[in-house]
């Protein structure tokens, strides 16, 4: 039998083939964990960012190595997406690492991060009463001693009765020895992260935790400005999360975090965890921080102490990723390291530190929060309010967006052996919207 084969697109993820027969066509799905390959496309938009880029706002090292430079080089060297095409840093990559020296990567590290108030005395102390606890009735028993009752005060106590409800919670699961079972990724999503996580927000009345694979608004609002999306054009959608940090309210719809969750763990060089922790991830964090340094008018001083916050957990493993732009073009990615909530009471300790990590990220967006809410509000700014847009600032740089998500792979193999012309493949010019 003779086939006509149609290569449509260039990627290779998630290769979908469509095999026409006389009455029917049947569709296969290929590779679904594979990379993109860059189109010619994709390596435009590289190119265009970096050429736009002015060379006196770039990241000079001390030893006159230039970031952009050296992420837009090594882009081109690389077949398939990767962080650094949206000039993301990420110096845990080895990748990048090469890059540069041990000394310049010290360098890169000690440049100053986006400063938040530390976690109180009171707050500290009371996770420090639980050190060294391995029996859970014991534990259960200084929980019910140390909780508020009616003197509860939202404002002074509200973190550490989170703490309570979350050991408490915690400790059930171990108790019924089901947290040791291989469960999928919604049972740990609310037996244990929602009471890990989403609890410690409860409190801040501007922003609530969107559960349930949420599309990011500042995703969406990056591919349809590209787009240059028109009246009758189908609005993109953002890319989905496990959970989004969002502005609470009918119009603002401002993003400060987002996280992706697993079923189970391997290990730091899972396919999930490189594709979701190295790439997804950063992109949507980076397009919210974009989106707030807009609202901020990407005053100088303001969007750099401003940050957008992600978790990655997978089972019972977690670790935090912040991103910033301390200098340049560049948004610098920042990891924690790895922490384990623990499913036997030996390792109960270890959910101490966890805590104190959510708790800080709520710091970190808490501090962000206040920035975008009280910059430019000077009153200089009020006396044109409303007349026209403002001006954009020539003195100031604003970041490239990250680049489009390489297209999927689309092969098409069609029949000669029909009774009626052969149908073009999907993505072709003249195929059928309906295929």
């Amino acid at each position: 039998m003779l086939a006509i084969v149609y290569h449509v697109k260039e990627a290779i993820d998630n290769q979908e083939v469509k095999e026409a027969t006389n009455d029917k066509v049947e569709v296969t799905k290929k590779n679904k964990t594979g990379p993109l390959r860059l189109s010619e496309a994709n390596r435009k938009e590289v190119d265009e960012a970096y050429k736009l880029m002015d060379r006196r706002y770039m990241w000079k090292l001390s030893s006159g190595k230039v970031i952009e430079d050296e992420l837009y080089k090594l882009g081109r060297e690389l077949e398939f997406e990767h962080a650094v095409h949206s000039f993301i840093l990420d110096i845990d990559d080895e990748l990048v690492a090469d890059c540069f020296t041990k000394t310049e990567l010290r360098e890169i590290e000690l440049t100053p991060i986006p400063e938040v108030p530390e976690l109180s005395d009171e707050v500290n102390n009371f996770l420090g009463k639980f050190i060294g606890k391995t029996n859970l009735k014991e534990i259960q028993q200084l929980i019910k001693e140390l909780s508020f009752g009616i003197d509860y005060d939202s404002e002074k106590h509200h973190d550490m009765d989170y703490i309570c409800l979350a050991l408490h919670a915690l400790i059930r699961e171990i108790e019924s020895g089901k947290i040791t079972e291989a469960n999928l990724e919604n049972w740990f999503n609310c037996h244990v992260w929602s009471m890990v996580f989403d609890h410690a927000f409860e409190n801040i009345k501007a922003i609530s935790v969107i559960r349930g694979e949420s599309t990011s608004v500042s995703t969406a609002t990056r591919k349809n400005k590209k787009t240059k999306r028109k009246l009758g054009d189908r609005r993109k959608i953002g890319r989905r999360g496990d959970w989004i940090l969002r502005a609470v309210g009918n119009v603002d719809k401002n993003e400060f975090g987002a996280g992706e969750a697993g079923k189970g763990w391997v290990d730091q060089y899972g396919t999930k965890y490189l594709r979701e922790g190295g790439l997804k991830l950063p992109k949507v964090l980076k397009d919210m921080l974009l989106n707030l340094m807009e609202k901020i008018c990407w005053n100088d001083e303001a969007r750099k102490k401003i940050q957008t916050v992600g978790i990655i957990h997978g089972g019972l493993m977690m670790t935090i990723a912040y991103i910033d732009n301390p200098m340049g073009y560049i948004c610098r990615l920042r990891r924690s390291d790895l922490m384990e909530v623990p499913d036997v009471a030996e390792k109960f300790e270890s959910i101490l530190t966890i805590l104190a990590s959510v708790l800080n990220i709520k710091s970190v967006v808490r501090e962000t929060i206040k920035i975008v809410q009280r910059s430019g509000q000077t009153n200089k700014s009020f006396k044109s309010a409303g007349l026209r847009k403002r001006p954009r600032n020539e003195s100031q740089h604003h970041l490239s967006a990250c680049m489009s998500t390489p297209k999927k792979a689309r092969v098409c193999k069609v029949s000669t052996e029909r009774p009626y012309p052969a149908s073009p493949c999907p993505g072709s010019p003249n195929a059928d919207p309906l295929i």
